[in-house]
């Protein structure tokens, strides 16, 4: 009796031990629980748990309890912060080469193009170049949302690119989106997404620009007065999963490659939840009274057209490397 109780106590003081030398690593989001961001979260700290047999731990901090999103990525940099899910959009702000398939050459292209760019060697290069800035992609890479659309706005109906003429739009914090949707005519301001709903109650903006049908509906941003849609495919946008490399530089090499590696089993839920997701929404807001207008074909076209003609201005002005672009273009157009 008295030997079981020494194992016992022996069992219970190693297992204590364990979880006093567990690593803890914190995961932040600015997005709800319930979100795509928050759930592929959510199952990756899970395979990271579950792969390094509970010696490493992480949570997760949802809707920016620990910081908003350009922090964020700051703080990852910094090594403040270990592990976060971002947009492209947020992401660019540090990287400005991210906003390759928000620009002009993406216009109305599919969920195929953005992989055939960003999972292939030039998806490489460009995560290479958030490394420079102290932040790693892990092996799987990125999962997209959904094409983007010029407008959702309140009382102002636009029905047309014209109708876009001094609209005043909050945007993700994107300088190539400000200057895109600056062409295109509207009035955009680079907005948090934390304060978009109190600016459309009080009326400070018209809307929302470069934004998803998914934005509309994970927000129910109907609820905020959002009541048209200018669905047009202008680009798109991708959520990249970020670790910190001042993180990974103090984890030995098997937990460096657990916590890489665990995303990759994860990558592909997200990506087909996304997809599944996106296919409803639009018919989900317009069931909550959002009105949508489809330029036509033609439109869409000749305002593409116009937007090339100044994208290498775009991409001079918000220091992107032409050559990388430029070899985008050429890899998306090839056949």
């Amino acid at each position: 009796m008295k030997c079981n109780k020494i194992l016992s106590a022996l069992a219970l003081s190693l297992l204590m031990a364990g979880a006093a030398n567990a690593t803890e690593l914190r995961l932040s989001v600015e997005t709800p629980p319930g979100h795509v961001r928050n759930q592929a979260a959510e199952r990756w700290a899970e395979e990271i748990q579950k792969e390094s047999n509970g010696s490493i731990t992480v949570s997760i901090f949802p809707g920016a309890q620990l910081y908003k999103s350009a922090d964020a990525v700051r703080a990852l940099a910094s090594g403040a912060l270990d592990l976060s899910i971002q947009a492209s959009p947020t992401l660019s702000q540090f990287e400005p080469n991210l906003s390759v398939i928000t620009l002009p050459i993406f216009f109305g292209s599919s969920r195929d193009d953005v992989r055939k760019i960003l999972d292939g060697s030039l998806g490489r290069e460009l995560w290479g170049m958030v490394e420079k800035k102290g932040i790693v992609v892990p092996p799987g890479g990125h999962f997209e949302f959904a094409p983007n659309n010029s407008a959702y706005t309140t009382k102002k109906v636009v029905e047309s690119y014209g109708d876009l003429s001094g609209v005043k739009l909050a945007t993700p914090p994107s300088p190539v989106v400000v200057s895109i949707l600056k062409e295109m005519g509207a009035s955009p301001v680079a907005t948090p997404r934390s304060e978009i709903v109190l600016q459309l109650t009080q009326g400070q903006i018209d809307g929302l620009g470069s934004v998803t049908d998914l934005t509309i509906k994970g927000g129910k941003l109907w609820e905020a007065g959002i009541a048209n849609a200018f669905a047009d495919n202008a680009g798109w946008g991708v959520y990249i999963p970020l670790v910190s490399k001042a993180t990974l530089d103090k984890l030995s090499e098997a937990d460096r490659k657990i916590v890489l590696d665990s995303w990759d089993k994860v990558v592909g839920w997200a990506r087909d939840y996304s997809a599944n997701e996106l296919a409803d929404a639009r018919a989900i807001n317009e069931q909550n009274g959002v009105a949508y207008h489809d330029p036509s074909t033609d439109e869409i076209a000749a305002m593409r057209e116009k937007m090339i003609g100044v994208q290498d201005q775009i991409v001079k002005d918000s220091g992107m490397d032409a050559d990388f672009v430029k070899r985008v273009a050429d890899t998306l157009s090839a056949k």
